[in-house]
């Protein structure tokens, strides 16, 4: 672990925390099965791309062969081997008790086109946070892109079998956030919304997601058949379809508010809250 990380001490796990730890867990070894399955994929891929060779054995081929062929079997079989020795033979483990830890919070982005995702370290131990959290704003508080906190968390060990039947722990840890002042409480959240709550409310995004697309994309399609498209120059359908999807989107707007206007209604002391202060165990 990083010298810049301090264990300040250690408690008993309560029921709750064992909860969500146990449903990271599952995440993490579906993660490693996940490389074993594409780095098998790669693998058999390369192999299919061997046999195909000798069918392109024509004077006419030979270069490409040489210069395409071989090289893209030899990044393949290497890149699947790499990625399913990430799982191959592994398997994840829960700490035994919950430990406040100090360090610095950092994070790095990653970008794969136009999307992007953040990953969050203490030191040099990868964060572990619940489901469309983000600590950005908690690290762009210090200008040297860095806070040093306190936080609970388990640790994750990733252990591999041996063929002695030994296994030894791997050197790079991973945590899962259970405590962070003003931003994450799953023993608090848990308590007031079931142990269930972040499984709950990733499966309603998830539907309300797709139930907007699947809409706008019906809506598109009312609009604009499919045997039209050819008939239609490409710059109204491109914004035939901002304009369907910002319609959905406003529409989802207008009925949540609508809601939101009905439940105070019936029930004058209702007070709507985020998913942010509801994990902060604020609501």
């Amino acid at each position: 672990m990083n010298a810049r990380v301090t264990v300040q001490g250690e408690r008993q796990i309560t029921a709750n925390e064992q909860a969500y730890a146990k449903q990271v867990l599952v995440l993490k070894n579906l993660q490693l099965r996940a490389y074993v399955l594409i780095g098998g994929f790669l693998l058999g891929l390369g192999c299919l791309l061997i046999a195909a060779l000798p069918f392109g054995l024509s004077r006419g081929a030979i270069l490409a062969i040489l210069f395409v062929g071989i090289p893209t079997v030899g990044l393949t079989l290497y890149a699947g081997r790499g990625i399913g020795n990430q799982g191959l033979r592994k398997r994840a483990v829960l700490g035994n008790t919950v430990c406040t830890v100090k360090g610095p919070v950092t994070y790095i982005t990653h970008r794969v086109k136009n999307s992007r995702a953040e990953e969050f370290f203490v030191g040099d131990v990868t964060l572990w946070l619940p489901p469309f959290t983000s600590l950005l704003s908690f690290v762009a508080t210090e200008k040297n892109g860095y806070r040093e906190t306190e936080l609970d968390v388990i640790f994750i060990e990733t252990r591999s079998t041996q063929k002695a039947g030994g296994e030894s722990v791997d050197t790079n840890k991973e945590a899962v956030v259970l405590y962070l002042a003003d931003y994450i409480d799953i023993d608090t959240v848990f308590n007031r919304h079931g142990r269930y709550y972040l499984i709950r409310e990733s499966i309603s995004m998830f539907a309300g997601a797709i139930s907007c697309i699947v809409i706008g994309a019906l809506g598109y399609l009312y609009f604009f058949p499919t045997d039209k498209w050819l008939q239609t120059g490409f710059m109204v359908l491109f914004l035939a379809m901002l304009a369907d999807f910002a319609i959905v989107a406003l529409g989802c707007y207008l009925i949540n508010k609508l809601y939101l206007a009905v439940r105070k209604r019936l029930d004058p002391n209702f007070r709507p809250s985020s998913y942010g202060e509801r994990l902060a165990g604020k609501a």
